[in-house]
């Protein structure tokens, strides 16, 4: 059964630890501010500068995927390989409070990047809206969807190939995701079913007018339930805790 006094306690710790981590402020802080500015300041990509709503929406999906994703999975390998995740199994914690408050932690890390990057959009003249009060359950939906499969990794590989697996796969989604670059319709069509579009849709009808934001917000939400419950449901079959 789970306790909710254990879980909150490993959760801070599971955020504590990784907000310390100086290669978490460069991937999740600094990485995102660069790119928020890039895009709204010069014309580097796509030949235009980009609206801030829509900027806004692009950089607060690259912290998710990050949180979620790539610093999930490089954090676990390590703690696996040096036996950190079998020590927690000998305390009162159980598997599931030690995954949930992984996960838990990554959202919090995410949220908390996600207000440096609100405070910048703010300066550049974004406007908040009541919608933008569902970001936060967007961004919770965009690390659940990804989550399973960093623990896929961290739990089938070794600590130094996941390294760097999950930093290429991060940059994958960067260039080809669909997140800062955007492609023909028959691509982004396809791109829309992976979670890091999936993501940034939702944020984006959150953070843009309702007539500029045109997302089919069922649709993106139901991607992202589906991904999660397959990346769980994988992670839990292969998953090796040594």
């Amino acid at each position: 059964m789970i306790s909710l006094r254990r879980l909150t306690i490993q959760t801070k710790w599971e955020f504590i630890l990784n907000a310390r981590n100086s290669e978490q402020a460069l991937l999740l802080v600094l990485i995102p501010i660069v790119i928020l500015i890039v895009l709204t300041k010069t014309t580097i990509i796509g030949g235009e500068s980009t609206a801030v709503a829509l900027a806004l929406a692009t950089v607060l999906s690259v912290s998710t995927f990050a949180a979620g994703f790539t610093s999930l999975a490089i954090a676990t390998a390590f703690e696996r390989r040096s036996e950190t995740l079998v020590f927690l199994g000998t305390t009162s914690l159980t598997r599931a409070e030690v995954v949930l408050a992984k996960s838990l932690g990554s959202f919090l890390l995410a949220l908390f990047a996600g207000l440096f990057t609100f405070i910048g959009a703010l300066v550049l003249g974004w406007s908040p809206t009541l919608l933008t009060l569902l970001v936060p359950l967007w961004m919770f939906l965009g690390v659940f969807s990804v989550s399973g499969f960093a623990y896929l990794l961290a739990g089938t590989l070794r600590a130094e190939a996941v390294l760097a697996i999950a930093n290429g796969i991060f940059v994958l989604v960067l260039m080809f995701g669909g997140v800062i670059f955007t492609f023909s319709e028959t691509v982004n069509g396809f791109l829309e079913y992976l979670p890091p579009l999936a993501v940034k849709n939702l944020i984006q009808y959150s953070v843009s007018e309702p007539t500029i934001a045109d997302i089919n917000v069922i649709k993106a939400m139901s991607v992202l339930i589906v991904w999660g419950v397959v990346g769980h449901i994988l992670a839990s079959r292969f998953f090796k805790w040594r």
